[in-house]
């Protein structure tokens, strides 16, 4: 656990001390069934009730989706919290729309235990906590590689200019993020063997959070509006060069969702797109249009779909809950393949 992480915890914990005037008790780094870990056990002894929880340094409506979603795919079966420095009112009321209970260090809460219910929102952030140094391998050029080598299995073992080219970056930031990863303990030298990427689930989860956060606003193109709803059931965009991603990929590819919003990832150039779709400039529109990052192809392109990978992640950046139940079958059926260890 980060030092910024420990200082988060502690003061959450002191405001619910003094929110509901229960003793606390704290233990960092608890393992579950399955040789899981949590970053804290809550003990509260006068209500002889456990609360397993995960530190986030920050929660927003884009990344939301995710925490929730890796929290509880974490703590299956047991009390979940999350622990944050600063949750607005909006965000706190779709945590509790959402049944994901949490704590910040302005006091605000949202407990629901069968002896006690706390929904506390609207106190502000008072205290702000040192900011660690950025980790280049968690900015936009490094969500950018990481995306590529998660999608890419061996891509690590490659030279560092065809590592530049799929992820669409430079040498120069490919040398930068791979002494990061290696730092982080997310990839390996194994000598003859070559580099490995390892602990490739945590990594997804925290490029899955990133992305939405700080490479996926970059992106935008713009968006739009179409007159026909059901346009995206028969539209081929091989032509346009586009791919199919979050609520449609989706849709085409798990046959649960019908989709509300549309996202279409393109090169820049995209005016065949917007000629064959028939779309119309509206800010308010329910067609996003964004820049692909990536230079490869891979088995779902041929269906005019993105990687599973970042169908999950486009989904679970929109917070909505349907949305995030779809995201758990892209993730059983098709994600969980690119993250098994070798």
């Amino acid at each position: 656990m980060r030092k910024t992480e420990k200082e988060i915890l502690a003061k959450a914990v002191e405001q619910f001390e003094k929110l509901t005037g229960l003793a606390v008790e704290i233990k960092q780094e608890v393992k579950l069934q399955k040789n899981k870990i949590v970053d804290a056990r809550i003990k509260i002894p006068k209500l002889k009730v456990n609360l397993y929880a995960e530190l986030k340094a920050n929660v927003t409506n884009q990344t939301l989706g995710a925490v929730v979603h890796q929290i509880k795919e974490l703590t299956k079966g047991e009390n979940e919290l999350l622990i944050t420095h600063y949750v607005t009112p909006q965000v706190a009321e779709r945590l509790k729309d959402m049944n994901m209970q949490f704590l910040d260090t302005a006091g605000n809460a949202f407990i629901n235990l069968p002896n006690l219910f706390l929904f506390i929102k609207g106190n502000k952030a008072e205290e702000i906590f040192g900011k660690e140094k950025p980790i280049r391998a968690f900015q936009p050029a490094g969500l950018q590689l990481i995306y590529a080598l998660i999608c890419n299995p061996g891509l690590e073992k490659k030279p560092y200019r065809m590592m530049a080219e799929k992820a669409m970056i430079a040498n120069g930031a490919v040398t930068l993020v791979v002494k990061d990863l290696k730092k982080l303990g997310y990839l390996v030298d194994m000598g003859k063997q070559g580099r490995r990427i390892k602990n490739k689930k945590e990594l997804l989860n925290r490029w899955v959070n990133l992305y939405a956060e700080l490479l996926r606003p970059k992106l935008l193109l713009g968006k739009y509006r179409t007159d026909n709803m059901d346009w995206w059931k028969h539209q081929d965009l091989t032509n346009a060069k586009g791919l199919y991603g979050g609520e449609t990929a989706a849709a085409l590819l798990t046959k649960y969702l019908k989709p509300q919003n549309h996202t279409i990832y393109i090169e820049e150039n995209y005016g065949k797109l917007l000629l064959q779709l028939k779309l119309k400039k509206d800010p308010q529109g329910n067609v996003e249009v964004l820049k692909k990052f990536w230079n490869f192809n891979d088995t779902m392109a041929k269906n005019n779909l993105v990687n599973p990978i970042l169908i999950y992640a486009d989904l679970l950046a929109t917070g909505d809950n349907r949305n995030v139940e779809t995201a758990k079958l892209v993730y059983d059926k098709e994600v969980i393949r690119y993250i098994r260890e070798d």
